[in-house]
């Protein structure tokens, strides 16, 4: 991967760049993008795309790296929102279904707006091990936030039932976007969050 230009005008040319590859990963698939189609959808020539990555591998790469840190930073926005956690239950229970369904609306609504290129990424990391550890470290930071929240119940399994919401909530999350569309997606999200929630609390 290539240095981040210190310039101003060469990193407008770079973000445009990063703008137009998500756009063309996005709509054309990994295969059809070309350094070439990106470099034309953001209004430079061929040439400087190759100043500032090596290849569409190298901005699948960076795209990746800043689709999770926008994540990260949107989910940590959610979390700094939620309530005081008090000491009755009821008020916990109601807190955590509260943040599953915003946390789940959020990640139901960032996919279907990227939808084709998060399919991209997923195939993709098979083949890149660069891009598969960028995706595991994504992946991680996003557990981290669940076991974070899982701090205020005191669990002796805590990682284990991090891992089990994590995985709950992003299949249902793949399934709504990927599968069967659901008629009514905000009503199939709230029953999501209600489940999640009683997995949390219910358990013995």
């Amino acid at each position: 991967m290539k240095s981040m230009p210190t310039q101003e005008r060469a990193l407008k040319k770079r973000i445009a760049l990063l703008k137009a590859a998500t756009h063309e990963f996005g709509v054309a698939g990994f295969e059809a993008a070309t350094a070439k189609s990106i470099a034309t959808k953001a209004g430079v020539a061929t040439g400087t795309f190759y100043q500032y990555f090596e290849n569409k591998n190298d901005i699948l790469c960076v795209v990746a790296e800043n689709r999770f840190t926008d994540l990260h930073h949107q989910v940590s926005i959610l979390e700094g929102s939620s309530q005081d956690v008090s000491d009755t239950e009821t008020t916990r229970s109601e807190r955590a279904k509260e943040l599953f369904n915003r946390v789940l609306h959020f990640l139901y609504n960032f996919h279907i707006q990227d939808g084709l290129l998060h399919q991209v990424l997923e195939q993709r990391r098979g083949v890149d091990e660069k891009l598969d550890e960028i995706i595991t470290r994504g992946e991680e930071l996003m557990r981290s936030h669940v076991v974070q929240f899982l701090e205020d119940y005191e669990l002796d399994d805590s990682m284990v039932v991090a891992d089990s919401l994590f995985a709950m909530g992003e299949g249902l999350v793949h399934r709504m976007v990927f599968g069967s569309k659901p008629d009514n997606p905000d009503k199939m999200l709230e029953i999501g969050a209600t489940i999640l929630t009683s997995f949390l609390t219910n358990r013995p």
